[in-house]
């Protein structure tokens, strides 16, 4: 089998472990050095070939835990974390399921932690939907949470507030202007034009 050690960047203390022109993570300097000089091109055992894949699996679950530990992660995000650090995708795989059976990975209790922290922000409900399809989530999934835990009169109360604070934003301009600039606003962030034109109204009695 056909080991490639070397640089994403020349300056990384870090090096990319290639096998059989498939890349199969990074692995540091200084754990390398115990084993092959950096960089290093040539033939190695199938034996040798798994003692890398399993330091590279086993150094991939440690960064994983500490991902999850700063915040929970959906698994889609999970996946992503490792792929950017070039781990071959068999590795991900693997990891990502034990993490999956063992807890440490729910997509059901991210969405339940989702949805409610963009609700208590005032998002709209496109907004959540946008943010629930971003983590590749089946909407089987979030739908019953997303009916559950919005509530279509709470959304208004906080469409309300932020006409408001965007009419005073832009109080200085004539009132077509400044009714353009919070519909614009309003609308970019995710919000129905039906909605907003209820919360103007209510806001402004016109």
């Amino acid at each position: 089998m056909l080991l490639t050690i070397k640089k994403i960047f020349e300056r990384d203390i870090s090096s990319q472990i290639i096998i059989d022109n498939l890349s199969w993570g990074v692995l540091s300097d200084r754990t390398l050095l115990s084993l092959y000089p950096v960089p290093f091109e040539g033939e190695i055992s199938p034996a040798a070939a798994d003692e890398l894949i399993a330091l590279l699996e086993k150094q991939s679950r440690e960064q994983l835990l500490k991902y999850l530990a700063d915040s929970e992660h959906s698994s889609y995000q999970c996946r992503e974390y490792l792929s950017r650090k070039h781990v071959h995708y068999s590795i991900i795989k693997r990891i990502v399921s034990d993490y999956l059976q063992r807890k440490y990975i729910d997509d059901s209790r991210f969405v339940r932690i989702l949805i409610t922290s963009l609700i208590e922000r005032g998002k709209s409900k496109m907004h959540i939907v946008s943010k629930l399809r971003e983590h590749k989530l089946p909407s089987e999934l979030w739908e019953p949470v997303l009916s559950e835990l919005y509530n279509p009169a709470d959304s208004m109360e906080h469409l309300k507030e932020m006409v408001l604070k965007l009419r005073l934003q832009h109080s200085g301009l004539p009132e077509n202007k400044v009714k353009e600039k919070v519909f614009a606003s309003l609308m970019r962030k995710g919000f129905e034009l039906d909605y907003i034109h209820i919360a103007w109204r209510d806001t402004s009695g016109k």
